[in-house]
């Protein structure tokens, strides 16, 4: 019996061996089903996880309002930058217009002198013209008495009618050589007058011509300043425009990313995504923003943050933000609330009507819970941060 159970040994190991590969192999593919599994589960996780994703968006759009402040910083001072090179433009533009005007006025005295020394120098010509005639005039009675002095005066009465005829004659011939002599010496003092206006005036018009070329150089100075000026401006322009598109662009993206906070499915409709429903929100926790997850005052942050406004960040307790109050009752304000409690109470304003109440939206007034609010505002000696 011993040697026939011996015989079978070798037999039952090989059946043992197999079988036990069988179990390896089937314990081996559990395994990678198993794998596989966690694979398939693990994005689903993550899905059902949306506070975390909405913790990463919220800081995503917080550091999106921050690139927009800053660059909203930089573009305000660019612009001052444009207003101050556009007011040296302008001033330059009216030192130029003014200029222009004068050198206008210059080259109408230059042309009414002109036109003087023109008219002085026909005058002159005609008075040389006149003197001309005179002289010859004066000659011809010169040449007389001179034929008159070679006759014996003897020969002069015989040639007059009588003595009186004879005293006649020579009264005239002086009488007339006189009155010529005075008229070339009129015409002559007109003439030197008229020249010396005519002196005057072309120095005049050589001074006239010194502060014209003057005007101009000084023209080329000023619209050599203003193209220096118009091309800082043109470059200002540009970076200003940059900017622009930038900051376009972040608006785009904070749109896009405030979108996903409105298609959020949260407690009350608020769209805070902090609410205290989803699992992992963990009641006063820290915010991306320096307060307590389910607080007024991280409902208050968020909300800005989501409008794009200013985010009041770490000022403490609720009642603590009166002090930076600085706005009346107006859409996107928050409301401050100072004397409520121990700690003070923050929301948003939502609306204001025209009988003095405003529509508000808050967080915890209902204990971790959002809701909204028409109250009038006097009854609780509030104050706005805009």
């Amino acid at each position: 019996m011993k040697n026939k159970f011996k015989s079978l040994e070798p037999y039952r190991q090989k059946k043992y061996f197999r079988a036990k590969r069988e179990v390896d192999t089937c314990n081996m593919k559990q395994k990678i089903q198993r794998v596989f599994a966690i694979l398939l589960i693990f994005p689903l996780i993550l899905l059902g996880l949306p506070e975390k994703t909405h913790v990463a968006s919220a800081a995503s759009l917080d550091e999106i309002n921050g690139q927009i402040d800053q660059l909203s910083e930089s573009l305000e001072a660019k612009r001052g930058e444009i207003n101050t090179i556009q007011g040296q433009v302008d001033v330059l533009n009216a030192q130029i217009r003014q200029l222009e005007l004068e050198m206008e006025a210059t080259q109408i005295e230059i042309n009414q002198t002109v036109a003087q020394i023109n008219d002085l120098q026909a005058k002159i010509t005609q008075t040389e013209k006149e003197l001309k005639a005179q002289q010859k005039i004066l000659a011809e009675y010169l040449r007389v008495i001179y034929e008159e002095s070679n006759i014996s005066p003897m020969e002069q009465i015989a040639g007059s009618n009588n003595f009186s005829d004879f005293v006649d004659r020579g009264e005239y011939l002086q009488t007339m050589q006189s009155k010529i002599k005075e008229t070339v010496d009129k015409i002559n003092k007109i003439k030197a007058e008229l020249e010396a206006k005519k002196a005057e005036l072309d120095k005049k018009r050589v001074s006239l011509s010194e502060m014209q070329k003057k005007q101009s150089l000084q023209k080329q100075s000023l619209d050599g300043q203003r193209a220096v000026k118009d091309q800082l401006l043109a470059k200002a322009n540009a970076e200003a425009s940059g900017i622009e598109g930038k900051l376009n662009d972040l608006y785009a993206q904070k749109a896009a990313m405030s979108a996903q906070y409105g298609e959020a499915v949260m407690r009350g409709g608020s769209g805070y995504p902090f609410g205290n429903p989803p699992p992992g929100n963990i009641i006063d926790t820290p915010d991306p923003w320096g307060y307590l997850i389910g607080e007024c005052t991280s409902y208050v942050a968020w909300k800005r943050a989501v409008m794009g406004r200013p985010i009041p960040r770490a000022m403490g307790n609720a009642g603590q933000w009166a002090w930076r109050a600085n706005s009346g009752p107006v859409p996107g304000a928050v409301a401050i609330f100072p004397y409520v409690g121990g700690y003070g109470h923050v929301a948003m304003v939502e609306a204001v009507y025209g009988n003095g109440t405003i529509l508000i939206s808050e967080y915890n007034w209902i204990p971790f819970s959002y809701s909204t609010r028409v109250i009038n505002p006097y009854s609780y000696s509030i104050v706005y941060l805009n």
